[in-house]
This record gives structure tokens, sequence and C-alpha cells, in this order.
């Protein structure tokens, strides 16, 4: 039956792939659509078997769809009991995974792989938001469009029902909106979808709300000439009022306090990382190694899964790409013009510097194991890698991988 169930959702959700106005709006075509949805289906799959298979105790995949059971017996059994887990923002904000279960699990008969399908749909469609936001800002450019869908740590870490998958998705949806709304101009419809997405991002994951702020900013202000002032206004008063709150004040004991969170947790992954004691000195003094862990770990052979291997040649094709891009521009330094306007300097390539390092480094400061690195840093590396790989879009080879992409891939513009 399940298999059944499987197979008719799989249709159905296939053929709302390559009718659905947002979606080929893309301008991707059909074939290959199918082909994106399927891969990012796929990993959801393969990732829910990885984690039976080799993750402690399952890994989170599977101990939140056992909790959902749970909690679908407490919603309707027992309420009282069920909203004491859910009553404070906490609560509601760490079982939010396990939700989306309690909403999927009549419909797959309390099937996983039923329940990653489904939720591979929505999640391919924040995709294929940000897919449009980079097409759109780079219309020359489909492989680095195309990067934010099929980077490696993207597809293993958002195709599973994880924190990561809908957090992406948010962005994505969030991204196009204040894209649409710079591009076309204002509209109330834009501006509520973009307060509602961002709220949701707060819902999912407050730090990471904390860091899209300033990197918005600096992409508003770069692009809205007309609004500089009165942004600078407001960064200004926002900015002293910050440093003035307690909340500030305490910032470096909060921060001690998340990190406390992870180092009392046993892993096989676990690198060094100095616990914090609350001051602001404790904090600056682990930036060398938050840097080295958020940035570059695992290297490769740590992190103790083999797993691992594959993120670090990963990352170090990353890494190699954005100094490599920095290398090219560094030379071509004279053309300033063509530099400013249109490479690695635009505003909206600020926002995702300034989204990816603050990101990586965050996650750095607090997180001692290198499986977890991996996880978390994952939705960053696509805004760290695409303004740098655009950035050498003039070299021969990466035309003629991208003129390849554009030919069997995209719909003309």
């Amino acid at each position: 039956m399940e298999v059944l169930l499987l197979l008719l959702y799989g249709i159905l959700l296939g053929y709302a792939v390559v009718k659905i106005k947002f979606i080929r709006r893309s301008r991707i075509r059909t074939m290959p659509l199918l082909f994106l949805f399927g891969l990012h289906v796929a990993a959801g799959f393969l990732h829910t078997l990885i984690a039976w298979y080799y993750y402690p105790e399952h890994g989170d995949i599977w101990m939140y769809f056992q909790f959902s059971s749970i909690q679908t017996y407490r919603l309707f059994n027992d309420f009282d009991l069920f909203w004491k887990f859910n009553s404070d923002w906490d609560s509601f904000s760490h079982n939010a995974v396990i939700l989306i279960h309690v909403l999927l699990d009549p419909l797959s008969r309390n099937n996983l792989y039923i329940n990653t399908l489904l939720f591979s749909f929505p999640v391919f469609l924040g995709a294929i938001a940000l897919f449009r936001t980079f097409r759109h800002r780079f219309p020359d450019d489909p492989l680095a469009a195309f990067s934010v869908i099929v980077l490696p740590s993207i597809l293993f870490w958002t195709s599973c029902i994880h924190r990561e998958a809908v957090l992406y998705m948010l962005i994505g949806f969030l991204l196009y909106n204040i894209h649409r709304l710079l591009y076309n101009g204002f509209t109330w419809k834009r501006t509520i979808y973009s307060v509602v997405f961002f709220l949701l991002i707060v819902w999912i994951r407050t730090a990471a709300a904390i860091l899209l702020l300033p990197a918005i900013f600096c992409w508003l202000f770069g692009e809205r000439p007309r609004l500089r002032k009165s942004l600078a206004l407001f960064g200004v008063i926002a900015t002293i009022s910050l440093l003035l709150t307690p909340n500030f004040q305490h910032l470096p004991a909060t921060i001690a306090r998340h990190q406390h969170e992870f180092l009392v947790l046993q892993g096989n992954s676990r690198l060094d990382l100095p616990a914090l004691n609350g001051s602001w000195g404790s904090l600056f003094r682990i930036l060398p190694i938050a840097i080295k862990n958020g940035f570059f770990e695992p290297l490769p052979g740590s992190g103790g899964q083999p797993i691992y291997l594959l993120f670090s040649l990963e990352l170090l094709l990353i890494w190699g790409t954005v100094v490599f891009a920095l290398v090219h521009n560094y030379r071509n330094r004279r053309n300033l013009g063509r530099l400013t306007k249109d490479s690695i300097l635009n505003p909206f390539n600020w926002f995702c510097f300034l989204f990816a390092i603050s990101g990586m480094l965050i996650i750095g400061v607090m997180i001692p194991f290198a499986g977890a690195i991996v996880r978390y840093r994952s939705i960053y590396l696509p805004f760290l890698l695409v303004p740098f790989l655009h950035s050498l879009r003039t070299l021969p080879l990466y035309q003629a991988l991208n003129h390849r992409l554009y030919s069997y891939l995209s719909h003309r513009l």
C-alpha cells in the first residue's frame, strides 16, 4: 500500500512541477525540471537510508519522525500535554520539524519516505525561487544559478525533513520577494510576503534571521540610492539602540550558553573548541579556532565518518574557486568599471558575502562537531560560492560550460 501511495504522490507532484506557473517561469525545460525534482527526492531517500545505517541512533531525521507519533497522539488525545510541550517559544521552535511530521503523517500513513517526498515539493519550490533570483541577477550565467539547486551540500542537507531544508526554502522565498520589490517597485503584497517569510525564519532559526538583517540592509543601501539617507539614519538609530540594550551587553553570555549546549553533547566528530566564559575577551580569543572550524572543517581525513570526506572535497573546491576568482579579479583590477558594476563588488554580492561569512563564523564559534558544522554550514555555501563563480564567467572553459548548460536545460529568456 505504501509503495502505491508513494508512486501516486510522485506522479501528482511531478505533474505539479511541470504545470505550476511559478516553476515554469524558471525557464527550465520539462525533462530537466523533472530530473532536478527527482534528484532532490532521491537525495532525500538516500539521506534517510544513510541516517538509518550510519548515524548514531539513526540521527535526528528518524528521531523527529518517531517523536511525531507521540505528538500526534497528544494532539488528539491529550491536548493539555501537547500544549505543555509547545506553548513557549523555545519549545514551539524546537519542535518545528516534529510538527511538520504531524501534518504529513495522516497523508503518508506514517511513512517517513512518503513524508520526505511530500516535503520535497515545497522545499523544491523554495530552491526554484532562489534559482530565479540568481538567474535574474546573473542573466548570462546559468551555471552560477543552477549551483543553488545542485550543490552537493544543498542536495544532501535540504532534501530530508530537517531545519536546514525549511530554512533554505524560506530564505529562497524571502530573497525572491525582496528582489522583486527592488526590481519591480514597491507593492504591499510583496512587502507582506517578505515580512511573513522573515518571521518564519525567526521561528525556525532566530540566529539566521539576525544575520540576514545587516546583509539585507547593505543590499538595500547599495541598490536604492534614493533611500540611502533614510536607511543610513535608520541604521545609526538601530545600531545605537542595540548597543544600549541589555541584550547586547549579555550577548557574549548568550553565545556562551548556546555553545555550552553543544559542548556537553557526545559525538565522534568532536573538534577542538575552547569553552567561552561569557566575556567579550573569551569570544575574541577563540576567533582563530572558530574561523578554522566554521570555514574549513572537516579537513580531508577528519570528522570520523567516510561521508565527511566528500564534503571536505566539496569545501576545498569552493575555497579553491574563491581564491582563483580573487586572483583573477586582482589581475583585472585595472578594469574597475566592470569590476564594480558586474562582478564581486555589487550590492547583491555584498549581501551574499555578509550572510555567508557571518553564518559560518557563528557556526565555528558555537559548534564543536564536524558533522553538525557540515549540516549547519550547508545553507551558507551557495552564497559564498555563486558571486565568485560568476566573476569567472569570461573564462573560455566557463563560457563553454554555460553555453552547453543553457542549450540543454534552459528555454530562451
